[in-house]
């Protein structure tokens, strides 16, 4: 957790920050959000989910707790991509599907780290919050 997760959590910050800062109050233009999500986000979080997956967990216990910090994570990419799509067709039925797509990856992956606070709490683990925002 504390060797691989804070290098992981970079690339997701660098995805997430960048979609906050084209999407909801910051949404300046369709084409803008679109860029930045084509050249940045979706690469980025792909890359972390990517990675994500790849981990070997040396526990059951942490490899169960994983598994749904990928699936979440996937989630929240597929919505990523679906605003794309949105965008490409200009229809405001998938611009609501992928806002809901992505709103409920959110709260999955807060879920988990709730879970992952508990579980280091229960085992005496120290978890290092990454600093880089």
């Amino acid at each position: 957790m504390n060797n691989e997760m804070p290098k992981l959590s970079v690339l997701e910050d660098e995805a997430v920050t960048a979609y906050d800062g084209v999407a909801g109050d910051n949404y300046k233009n369709d084409s803008v959000m679109y860029s930045v999500i084509k050249q940045t986000v979706i690469p980025r979080y792909r890359e972390f989910s990517d990675k994500l997956a790849s981990l070997k967990p040396a526990t059951m216990e942490v490899a169960a707790m994983n598994n749904e910090y990928v699936k979440a994570a996937n989630d929240q990419l597929e919505g990523f991509k679906l605003v794309c799509l949105a965008i490409e067709k200009q229809d405001p039925e998938i611009v609501k599907q992928a806002n809901g797509d992505i709103d409920k990856a959110r709260n999955l992956l807060a879920l988990w780290k709730d879970d992952l606070k508990e579980q280091c709490k229960k085992h005496g683990v120290v978890f290092a919050e990454p600093t880089a925002k």
